[in-house]
């Protein structure tokens, strides 16, 4: 092989060698006894409480991000807590041609949050994540109060989902450097 492969075969390996992603719910283990598979996440289910919410729009946020973190598993004991703070702003987008009435609008949601080890009150994260999501406004107020409250609903499951995005990495690698943690679950 010529030096200049072997060269770009080990810039390649070096520059691999340092990823760390891969899929979010991944297998990390696998039972020898049974052939169950594990991964950092679903090993945490129930073990990442979230703060209590204080708006219905935080509400919305944190059903959504309790969902995604713990599933249906209820939070015991847990080992690290999202704390959080949810904001939204409703912004007309259009309006109609000669009346003035607004045809469409985006609702935004920004949370900001902090992922903190309960055993030491450690920050292990901090960030902030932002959906918009566009929705048509109509005369019906039926129709128009369920766009809002779907549009909210959209954008609490997209932050929630952002915000997994970013965390997971940062849990998973606090697994791997903080096994007994993990273990200690009842």
């Amino acid at each position: 092989m010529s030096s200049p492969k072997r060269l770009a075969l080990v810039v390649a390996a070096l520059a691999l060698s340092g990823c760390t992603s891969g899929p979010l719910y991944g297998t990390t283990a696998v039972d020898p006894a049974t052939g169950a598979r594990s991964s950092v996440l679903t090993d945490l289910r129930g073990r990442i409480a979230l703060a209590p919410a204080s708006t219905r729009t935080a509400q919305v946020f944190r059903n959504a991000m309790l969902y995604k973190l713990n599933g249906a598993t209820p939070v015991s004991a847990p080992l690290y807590e999202l704390r959080y703070t949810a904001a939204a702003t409703d912004q007309v987008s259009a309006v109609e041609a000669g009346t003035g009435t607004p045809s469409a609008a985006l609702y935004r949601m920004t949370v900001n949050y902090e992922l903190v080890r309960t055993a030491d009150v450690k920050v292990l994260t901090t960030g902030q994540r932002f959906a918009m999501v566009p929705y048509d406004r109509t005369n019906q107020l039926f129709a128009a109060s369920r766009a809002v409250i779907d549009a909210r609903d959209q954008a609490g499951e997209a932050v929630a989902e952002r915000i997994l995005g970013a965390i997971a990495p940062v849990l998973q690698r606090e697994v791997f450097t903080d096994e007994p943690a993990i273990t200690a679950k009842n």
